[in-house]
Order: C-alpha cells, then sequence, then structure tokens
C-alpha cells in the first residue's frame, strides 16, 4: 500500500487500484466503440466489403470461443471476454441495422426489439462469456441472422428455402467451433431452442425480408415514364395529417389511384415484388383483399428499384397497398383514405 503525500484513507491508493478502477468502464467501452465502429463501416445499401467485415467479426468471435473452451493462455488472454463482447456488439449493432431498415410490420419490429435488447444486454454480460452456454447461444443468433441477410445477398435470390439454409449452415458452424474447442455437448440445446423459434417464426413471416429495404412508398394520381425517372404526381398534404397513423386523404373523383414503390435490392438480384390493394370493411374492419399485381425487381440501382401499380374504380374508405415478396412477406405498407372529390394543389416528384 502507498500513499500521496497524506495519510487520508480517502486519497489511499494501491498498486492495482487505478486498474482496477478504470476495469469497470471495459464493459461499456468495447459495447460503445463495436457500435460505433459499425456504424462508421456500414451503410444502407450493404457492399460485399461489409459482409466481409461482419463474418470477421463471427470468424474472430469463434476463435476466442475456441481459445476460451480450451483454457488457452497467452499475454492478453485476459482481454478475451472484453474482445468477444466487442465482436458481438459489432455483429448485433448491423444486424439490428438491416432488420430495421427491412421492417415494415410489428412483427418484424418485434424482432428487432429482441435484437436491441440482446445489443443493450451485451453491455452487461461480459463477466457471463466465461459460462459458454450463453456465448454460444450469442453466437448461434449471431450466426443464423447474419447468414439470413448474408446468402440472399450473395446469391442474388431471395427464396424463404435461404432461412432454412442459414439456420442449419450456422447451427453447423456453432457444432464445429464447439467441437474444437472441446465443449460438453449438452450445453447445446439453448442454441437449438432458439433455431426453432427463428424458424417458427419465419414460418408466420415475422422475419423481416432482409436485404430488401424500402425506400420510397406513395399513393399517386398519377405515374409516367421520363427516360430512366419517374414523373409522380401526389397532392400537397396539410401539415397535421403527416402525423396521422390512419395514413394521407386521397381525393378521388374517377380514374385511376396509383401506388408508387421504391426498394433498395443488391446488385442483380431477381425476384418478383407484389401490390396487394386492401380495403377495411366498414362494418367488422378486416382488410379484405381487393387485387394483387406481380411485376418482376432487378436490383442494383443506388436509388432503387422502382415499380408501381394502380387500381380503378376504387370506392370510399379505408385502404391499404401492401409490398410483398411472392411467399408472402411483407416489405412495406402504405395505409390511406379515400375520399370523394377533386383534388387540391398538387405536385409532381421526379424520382
Amino acid at each position: 500500500m502507498t500513499t500521496i503525500g497524506t495519510t487520508d484513507p480517502e486519497l489511499t491508493v494501491s498498486p492495482g487500484g487505478v486498474k482496477e478502477r478504470f476495469r469497470r468502464y471495459f464493459p461499456a467501452a468495447a459495447f460503445l466503440s463495436g457500435f460505433v465502429w459499425d456504424a462508421l463501416t456500414l451503410g444502407r445499401s450493404i457492399t460485399t466489403l461489409d459482409l466481409v467485415i461482419l463474418f470477421g467479426y463471427y470468424v474472430a468471435a469463434a476463435v476466442i470461443l475456441i481459445f476460451i473452451g480450451r483454457s488457452v493462455r497467452f499475454r492478453f488472454s485476459a482481454y478475451m471476454n472484453y474482445a468477444l463482447q466487442f465482436l458481438f456488439g459489432g455483429i448485433f449493432s448491423a444486424l439490428v441495422i438491416f432488420y430495421f431498415l427491412s421492417s415494415s410490420a410489428l412483427p418484424g419490429f418485434a424482432v428487432v426489439a429482441v435484437l436491441v435488447a440482446v445489443l443493450v444486454a451485451n453491455e452487461f454480460l461480459e463477466k457471463r462469456y466465461s459460462q459458454l452456454t450463453l456465448s454460444w447461444t450469442l453466437f448461434a443468433v449471431c450466426g443464423i441472422m447474419l447468414f439470413n441477410f448474408a446468402l440472399p445477398h450473395l446469391f442474388r435470390s431471395i427464396h424463404p428455402l435461404w432461412f432454412y439454409v442459414s439456420t442449419f449452415a450456422a447451427l453447423a458452424f456453432v457444432a464445429a467451433v464447439r467441437i474444437a474447442g472441446r465443449q460438453d455437448s449438452d450445453r447445446m440445446w439453448p442454441s437449438l431452442a432458439v433455431a426453432g423459434v427463428l424458424l417458427v417464426l419465419h414460418f408466420f413471416n415475422a422475419i423481416p425480408p432482409v436485404p430488401l429495404v424500402k425506400k420510397q412508398m406513395m399513393i399517386a394520381h398519377g405515374v409516367e415514364r421520363a427516360g430512366t425517372s419517374y414523373v409522380v404526381t401526389v397532392e400537397r398534404r396539410p401539415p397535421l395529417e403527416r402525423w396521422r397513423l390512419s395514413g394521407a386523404k386521397h381525393h378521388y373523383s374517377g380514374g385511376r389511384v396509383y401506388c408508387f414503390t421504391s426498394i433498395f435490392a443488391p446488385k442483380n438480384l431477381d425476384t418478383v415484388l407484389r401490390h396487394r390493394w386492401e380495403k377495411a370493411d366498414p362494418r367488422s374492419g378486416v382488410w379484405q383483399t381487393m387485387s394483387t399485381v406481380s411485376f418482376p425487381v432487378a436490383g442494383g440501382r443506388e436509388g432503387g428499384y422502382r415499380g408501381y401499380s394502380w387500381k380503378q374504380n376504387v370506392s370510399p374508405g379505408e385502404w391499404r397497398v401492401r409490398a410483398e415478396l411472392e411467399s408472402g412477406a411483407t416489405i412495406s405498407v402504405m395505409r390511406f383514405e379515400v375520399v370523394r372529390g377533386k383534388p387540391g394543389r398538387l405536385r409532381q416528384l421526379r424520382l
């Protein structure tokens, strides 16, 4: 024990006191640095380099788990839990960004909320990473959700089969890393349980349809092609109406009602998108499908793939258009109210 110019016990400092004082901030620093680094290196339009970075995180986490399982000791081995926390924080922050941008309905946002909860909890889990049951479970979730994003991106396909491939590939990787780390097989069941829950959520289309991201969706009075752009004619909405939860009012005096949609899709991705036009029953409030229109999607444009559909003879009432995949997974929903009458001021958007 040493003192600094006084015998006041409050100023007494042990040789390891300063180190221990700052050690308590390491988990928060690892958490924040992982999130900040991820925010700086990832963008809305995901590139192959972004995926390489994330898989670098994932492989590094696998190596650390093997070292922890084998009780490997080296100069910086005391910081392996902090490194694991940083890597999990980076992966989960990316997953929050990816899945939030692809969410449009309550089930999708619920999945994102769980990812946010794990991201926040990651700050407080450093000491528990040595309890490998928790580490393997987090590792399995990272793998399933990351593979689910990466495989459709890399193979230019959004077939529902990819989620099942992602799940089994991630579990196989977890099992391989566990064997390399000489871990007992009786701790694998939490990872299997989480995988089962995710499979059920995917079956009910609760998993957001990554890597598709909605950029714009609007109800219009007209849509025309102008060279490489579209000219979309929409009503000017009063400021207060922009905050209505039920959507905008669309004044209708005959003709067509258009729905214009722009989404981000990875380069060379080919799939089919459809607009499902639905109207709420005025008595029961149940949404009834009035028509569906399908059109192909070819990705790669930075501003988003653009497409539209229209409907004639639209009756007054509450309407919505669901932009969805053929599997039924919803990309975005546009809700609006049709009222009889001529529209007010119009404006044209070049998109």
